[in-house]
């Protein structure tokens, strides 16, 4: 058994049956028309039953000559030391032909056990105070849809349920080649051997997701072997949950212990889709560049900024605020430590991120965050509707917009709501969510007694020119760029010197002087202070927010030899490109050893919405490798490797389905990989 999978807390029960048929002789012949003998059934009864013990289950059905299935089924149904069972059948399915026309398991005789696969059913679920196994029936029979489907099992509260059935065929449908055990089979191997995966933070890998998976694979044998076939599964509310039916641990769960980890695993089905708290927990840790996580904070600088929109926060200044800037000047991270600080949810579990500011905003009941980064205008309202209260029942006819978002926030009016949006820059259509929604909004928290305040994130650019007047017009408008270049030296020095502090080779005693050096040699490069080569071929400050680009550039500089000599160390930090695409270049120059970590990047360069799945990535990845194009997917491990590469640059995000989906953690990157593809000595084969 795979030790890593089995869950030790729940006792495990597996129930794998298959029932040949005997065949049937008069005078010596075989007597046409008789059931098939499947003579395969138990061999793919074994098949399930050994990657279900990989799960960490304990097989119980020992079949003897007196065994009787039916028996064996309900002993397991019944029995009280079993917290978690599967039951597994391949065998003959036949609905009676009298009565209530219930389903029947056929047994090796041919003939109808006694007992319907409903009275199984039954009796885990019509005991309520007795103890039943959480259940799953697997069965691959003929008209086995008949047991997913009961009426009375339907009317059920779903978090009432202990039975669950994945069915070979609908009702009135026949089954093929073992198909649904087979696909079983392969699937569950599948996610053994890591091919497929879900996401590390979930502990189970999510039952809808399994059947989905499964449905996959018997429609692929279907398209190869003919005679269609249909799984069906138990029916469920489609707004149901059933990411927490234990049924399969998730080979990959890793519990790391970490304020993500509970944002992973409670907070974010709390919060928001569009809310995307990993965004303003990642940015407001600032550490992403060396994968620190969120186990400590390192915004650094920005302290007239801090005091402004904290005070901003606290309900004071004009209603409408707006922060802008160049890439990468640092806008999420300063958005990102502040909504951490003041959202109720995130407040307690982030402390170690905004603790150390000097001043700090209060806890607001009333906030409504979205992250807008590829959200069009329909997602950003309807997001900011339902943080404010909004139920489907409220939604006016015509969807959301600025007078009934204005009429949610007037239902309590006590407190004006605080509304912060963020990458306004990188949404769907953003000259739409400006003209239609945030200028209205702003004018609505500028008016008198505003029942609402508006903070807007996002780059500068001539498209938001009204949007910026009308904040410059109140004093509102915080452009970052706008920032002595001394204080971002000063700030900037703090902040290598902080990241080399902790979990480098610079923190030993011996380096402590070369890391001083380094410091201040990044902070002289990125900002024209005490740097030598300034007017040889500086005019200007980097077109990419410093704090950003030496942040990567550290990451690059830690993998080299550690540079002892306070000097070179120097000399080391002005050597750090001016520019962000300059970087991301020097860095995959020195990983040209790994071929499939460009192309990754590069199909990620294109990802809409939360991300891209794995599978997407294996057909799109492709189309950006040297010498040539090609037609064929890339392998899970080739995919898998050079996500594991290139984690740096990622941000992970879940989709309903458990499944990981992956995007680029800047749109800088995205900009400058979707503009050279190939690099920049490979754009001849674009």
């Amino acid at each position: 058994m795979n030790e890593g999978v089995g869950n030790g807390d729940l006792a495990r029960a597996a129930l794998s049956v298959g029932l040949s048929v005997a065949s049937r002789y008069e005078d010596g012949l075989l007597v046409l028309g008789e059931l098939d003998t499947l003579d395969e059934a138990p061999a793919h009864a074994a098949s399930v039953s050994r990657v279900l013990s990989e799960f960490g289950y304990t097989e119980t059905w020992h079949p003897g000559e007196a065994a009787d299935p039916g028996a064996g089924i309900r002993k397991a149904v019944t029995c009280e030391g079993t917290e978690v069972l599967v039951v597994h059948v391949v065998a003959h399915g036949r609905l009676a032909e009298t009565g209530e026309r219930e389903l029947h398991v056929v047994g090796g005789d041919g003939q109808n056990l006694d007992d319907p696969v409903s009275s199984w059913i039954g009796l885990i679920e019509s005991h309520p105070n007795k103890s039943r196994p959480l259940t799953l029936f697997i069965l691959d029979l003929c008209h086995s849809g008949a047991a997913a489907t009961l009426p009375w099992h339907q009317q059920m509260q779903v978090g009432d349920r202990r039975a669950w059935v994945i069915a070979a065929s609908g009702r009135e449908h026949k089954a093929f080649g073992y198909r649904l055990s087979r696909a079983t089979t392969a699937v569950l191997r599948q996610y053994l051997d890591g091919t497929l995966r879900v996401d590390p933070s979930y502990r189970h890998i999510p039952l809808p997701t399994i059947a989905h998976e499964i449905d996959r694979a018997v429609a692929e044998l279907n398209a190869a072997e003919g005679y269609p076939q249909q799984i069906e599964v138990s029916r469920v509310p489609f707004t149901a949950r059933l990411d927490d039916l234990p049924f399969f641990p998730n080979p990959g769960h890793q519990d790391r212990g970490s304020a993500l980890s509970v944002v992973d695993a409670g907070i974010a089905s709390m919060l928001d889709e569009a809310f995307d708290p990993r965004h303003f927990m990642l940015r407001g840790a600032s550490a992403e560049p060396l994968e620190r996580g969120l186990g400590q904070g390192y915004f650094r600088g920005r302290e007239p900024e801090v005091r402004t929109l904290t005070a901003w926060l606290n309900g004071h200044g004009p209603g409408f605020r707006i922060v802008t800037g160049k890439p990468g000047v640092g806008k999420s991270a300063l958005l990102g430590v502040l909504v951490c600080a003041a959202h109720p949810k995130l407040r307690d579990v982030t402390r170690n991120l905004w603790s150390s500011l000097a001043v700090k905003p209060g806890r607001n009941e009333r906030l409504a965050v979205v992250h807008a980064r590829r959200r069009d205008l329909k997602q950003i309202t309807d997001s900011l509707a339902r943080q404010m209260g909004g139920t489907e029942t409220d939604r006016p006819a015509d969807g959301w917009e600025t007078q009934s978002l204005v009429k949610l926030a007037q239902a309590t009016p006590d407190i004006p709501f605080t509304l912060v949006i963020d990458a306004l820059d990188e949404a769907e259509r953003p000259d739409d969510v400006t003209q239609a929604l945030l200028l209205p909004l702003a004018r609505s928290a500028l008016g008198k007694s505003p029942s609402l305040r508006l903070l807007v994130g996002s780059r500068s650019a001539p498209r938001f020119d009204a949007l910026s007047e009308l904040a410059a017009n109140v004093d509102g408008l915080l452009n970052l760029d706008d920032v002595s270049p001394h204080d971002v030296y000063d700030a900037l020095q703090l902040y290598v010197r902080d990241l080399l502090a902790i979990d480098s080779p610079y923190d030993a005693q011996a380096a402590t002087d070369a890391a001083t050096a380094l410091a201040e040699g990044i902070a002289a490069r990125l900002t024209g202070i005490d740097d030598p080569s300034w007017l040889e071929d500086r005019t200007r400050l980097p077109g990419w927010g410093e704090f950003l680009v030496a942040g990567l550039y550290l990451r690059h500089v830690l993998t080299m030899p550690t540079e002892h000599d306070p000097e070179l160390a120097r000399a080391l930090g002005l050597a750090v490109p001016v520019e962000l695409p300059e970087l991301l270049e020097l860095d995959l120059a020195r990983r040209a050893d790994q071929p499939y970590l460009r192309p990754v990047l590069a199909a990620l360069a294109h990802a809409e919405g939360r991300g891209m799945p794995e599978r997407a990535l294996a057909h799109i990845a492709p189309a950006f490798t040297l010498p040539a194009p090609s037609d064929s997917p890339m392998t899970t491990d080739h995919v898998q490797e050079a996500l594991a590469q290139a984690r740096f640059y990622l941000r992970r995000d879940i989709d309903t389905d458990g499944t990981t989906l992956y995007r680029l953690f800047h749109e800088g990157l995205a900009e400058r990989l979707r503009a050279y593809p190939y690099g920049r000595q490979g754009q001849e084969q674009t």
